[in-house]
């Protein structure tokens, strides 16, 4: 009798436990994004980039902990609480570790006092590869590190100012970018000046180091080239490609489905006469199979076709970097407006915007920074040319200021997750260049006044490059929508494929309640027409974007729309799944 009964309940727990089974399934089948199962089932083919190669090695393992080497700078003349300048004496030390090899730069708690030189500003350089600053705490009572005054570089590129903090100067000076030059090297034009300062249109240039001999194609790791002989596993180069006619040829193929440019998108009108190397992507070497093979250790993002004489170029870079367990400060007075405010002078315009920025990580990968507060910064930080690096579990407060964090230049693969902005900013995600593959995840924008935030992106930043594509956001809290800046010659803001993946938008201006906004249409009537909006922002993916406050609107409609100028997924319908697109495709790649 007992065994019948257990039977029966043994065939009750079955048939509820298929029940369940059958009806999660129905729930994941209808709460899943179909771009996501696309992917899912095709990841070469889907409309959605794989955004799973991006941070820290990979995302194939957690920072490190370096647990030796360590070097306490109190013994070595640092001292904290003391308001006596402890920059030349820090950077002895800095270069003395880096020159042994590396370790860690350990500070104990207390406030420790630098660039206090009215005249001979200074910033801290890290030019040696596994270099840890760590500090003993980011909050008030931990480890501060303070800088007096700005570094403000007016003469030429103030945008390219060095940080409180910046790596790779013995790589990359702050004078102008850095990559591939135009193929007819006469066409560099003078100097120009704008309002937000002088522009350098020279560059520091990317050594080509080979050709390739055949067309590549999207998902594909294996390049075949006209010599491997100064390349190597680790290697990191410039994958580019050339326009190669009159007529924009590679400019058109990046920006589709844009087919002509306004007079004022000089720098995609001038991609084709220029020769630009409007494709350029930081990617890092898996192994050398040949003297003419190489294989790459993450698929190729688009096609490397021959008609755009595509080249390898060296892009020597330092590893192993970390900024943990720290609070930076500084003696900004908080008194900003974006580029100057009323009657004050040009100086005083790229102070605000340029002058305090914390950290830039430049030339560098598979490096991190990990547990950090930055107050009173009008830059947080900059990815600069650096593929690979992890922020995580970083506090932005204090003064407003310009932008809050910003990937630049070729920044390519990193990860920003776990932020927290407690002040505004201009543009609080930025982005900028031929910046490729980077997620922001889990940020939440909660300033104490009140204002609206933005995502921004800014267009090409140098006329040899194309606007930044392929970039993920996710599980962003608070922005108000995509209100981008930049100079017309420099628009499009975007190219293809920058991807919004569960946004929950804060408070918004009910008056402009458009996901896509830009200063440039309040004086161009024209852009309120359909797809003009889009046209700044080409073949975008917006899945899980809502506002728990009211409707949100593209070219005024507050539906989903899929056509060749952009793709939208639930919309104003609230979150899906995957919760985390980048873990998810993570979990996909583990699994094949």
């Amino acid at each position: 009798m007992k065994i019948m009964i257990n039977k029966i309940w043994l065939i009750k727990c079955l048939v509820i436990l298929g029940v369940f089974i059958l009806f999660n399934g129905y729930l994941y089948a209808q709460d899943t994004a179909k771009i996501f199962l696309d992917f899912e089932n095709n990841p070469v083919f889907s409309k959605l980039p794989d955004f799973s190669y991006a941070g820290y090695q990979y995302g194939e393992k957690d920072i490190p902990v370096i647990d030796k080497n360590i070097f306490n700078v109190q013994r070595y003349g640092v001292t904290p609480n003391v308001e006596v300048d402890q920059t030349k004496s820090l950077q002895v030390l800095i270069d003395k570790v880096g020159k042994k090899g590396g370790g860690v730069i350990y500070f104990p708690k207390g406030k420790y006092y630098l660039n206090l030189d009215s005249i001979h500003h200074q910033s801290l350089k890290i030019n040696y590869s596994n270099i840890i600053l760590r500090g003993e705490g980011s909050d008030e009572n931990g480890t501060i590190l303070y800088s007096k005054y700005p570094l403000t570089q007016h003469e030429v590129s103030p945008w390219l100012s060095p940080a409180f903090i910046q790596t790779a100067t013995n790589l990359q000076n702050t004078t102008a970018f850095w990559g591939l030059d135009f193929l007819d090297t006469s066409k560099v034009g003078a100097a120009i000046s704008t309002s937000a300062g002088t522009v350098n249109d020279k560059i520091q240039p990317a050594e080509v180091v080979a050709n390739l001999l055949t067309d590549a194609f999207k998902g594909q790791k294996i390049i075949n080239v006209t010599s491997t002989r100064n390349l190597k596993v680790g290697s990191v180069i410039i994958l580019g490609m050339y326009n190669t006619s009159d007529d924009c040829n590679l400019m058109k193929d990046i920006l589709k489905p844009i087919e002509t440019f306004e007079p004022y998108e000089k720098s995609a009108i001038d991609a084709g006469k220029s020769g630009a190397a409007s494709y350029q992507w930081l990617v890092e070497v898996d192994q050398v199979l040949s003297e003419t093979i190489l294989q790459l250790k993450q698929p190729l993002r688009r096609d490397i076709l021959m008609k755009y004489k595509p080249v390898v170029a060296a892009a020597p870079m330092l590893s192993g970097i970390g900024i943990e367990h720290l609070r930076l400060e500084s003696g900004w007075k908080g008194f900003y407006c974006h580029h100057g405010c009323d009657k004050s002078i040009p100086a005083q315009g790229r102070e605000m915007d340029y002058g305090w920025t914390a950290i830039t990580l430049c030339r560098i990968k598979h490096s991190w920074i990990n547990d950090v507060a930055i107050h009173n910064f009008t830059n947080p930080i900059y990815f600069l040319d650096s593929r690979n690096c992890t922020a995580e579990n970083i506090n932005i407060s204090g003064y407003d200021g310009h932008s809050g964090i910003k990937i630049y230049s070729h920044a390519a693969d990193n990860l920003i997750t776990n932020v927290h902005f407690y002040n505004n900013y201009t543009h609080v995600l930025s982005g900028e260049g031929c910046a490729y593959g980077n997620v922001f995840s889990n940020v939440t924008y909660s300033p104490t006044n009140n204002k609206l935030g933005n995502f921004d992106f800014h267009g090409f930043a140098d006329r040899r490059f194309s606007p930044a594509a392929d970039n993920l956001f996710e599980n962003i809290v608070g922005l108000q929508q995509v209100y981008s800046g930049g100079a017309p010659n420099n628009m499009p803001q975007t190219a293809g494929d920058n991807t919004w993946w569960n946004i929950e938008e804060g408070s918004f201006d009910q008056s402009n309640n458009e996901f896509f906004g830009c200063w440039l249409w309040k004086e161009k009537t024209n852009f309120h027409a359909p797809k003009e909006h889009l046209k700044m922002y080409p073949k975008s993916i917006l899945v899980g974007v809502y506002s728990p406050i009211s409707k949100i609107k593209i070219d005024g409609g507050e539906g989903d729309i899929q056509n060749e100028w952009i793709y939208t997924e639930h919309f104003n319908q609230g979150r899906v799944l995957p919760a985390s697109l980048r873990e998810a495709q993570l979990k996909l790649r583990f699994g094949r």
